[in-house]
């Protein structure tokens, strides 16, 4: 059983200064997002209220989606956020904690199952996204593919793509952005604007494998 850390993950977050610039960062992110550690069993929820972020014990049942994360994941977003500021060119560590993790949860809506949506984005069946730092290295990648009739999230890349992303950091959160908007409304017109929206942000981070 892994030892429980000195300080909780939820206290090490804490201790992050609540400034303009952390809570825009994450602003269009997610409203409430429940977040488990799983070396330690803990399991909070972050609501963003606009002007500020709070974290409460336990995973709250209306939060929009929840989050596996490792400890070094949440020591190592503290470490370049506690400051209340994020330095210029360190923004990609954050994307790259929350990047395979973040987009498991969100796939996880059974709305982005539903084949009208897909079909109307144009979204591929096995996908390959890499996630690429201001100095062209391949920070993470994860493997999309939907069988089932559901998305399966793979850490790596596996089996022959229909289509390649290379992701910095901002167009990751872009796109997080503009997904959760579409899931928060979810609505027809919604969805119709996140697809064309979709298909003109595509040509510039991808190519048709």
């Amino acid at each position: 059983m892994a030892a429980q850390p000195a300080t909780s993950s939820m206290a090490i977050w804490q201790g992050i200064s609540q400034t303009p610039e952390i809570v825009d960062y994450f602003r269009g992110i997610f409203n409430k997002a429940a977040f488990t550690v799983a070396e330690t069993g803990e399991a909070f929820t972050a609501t963003h209220h606009g002007d500020r972020i709070t974290l409460t014990a336990g995973v709250d049942p209306g939060a929009d989606f929840t989050v596996p994360l490792h400890l070094e994941n949440v020591v190592r977003l503290a470490a370049q956020t506690r400051e209340g500021h994020i330095p210029p060119g360190e923004a990609w560590h954050i994307a790259e904690v929350l990047f395979t993790p973040l987009t498991q949860a969100t796939l996880q809506n059974p709305v982005l199952s539903t084949g009208w949506i897909r079909r109307l984005a144009g979204v591929e069946s096995l996908i390959h996204v890499h996630l690429i730092s201001p100095d062209g290295l391949n920070l993470a990648a994860h493997t999309l593919v939907y069988a089932g009739d559901q998305w399966l999230v793979m850490p790596g890349v596996h089996g022959i793509p229909h289509r390649v992303y290379q992701l910095t950091p901002e167009a990751s959160l872009t796109y997080q952005r503009h997904v959760f908007a579409a899931i928060q409304k979810n609505s027809v017109a919604g969805w119709w604007r996140f697809a064309r929206w979709y298909r003109r942000w595509r040509k510039d981070v991808s190519v048709d494998a």
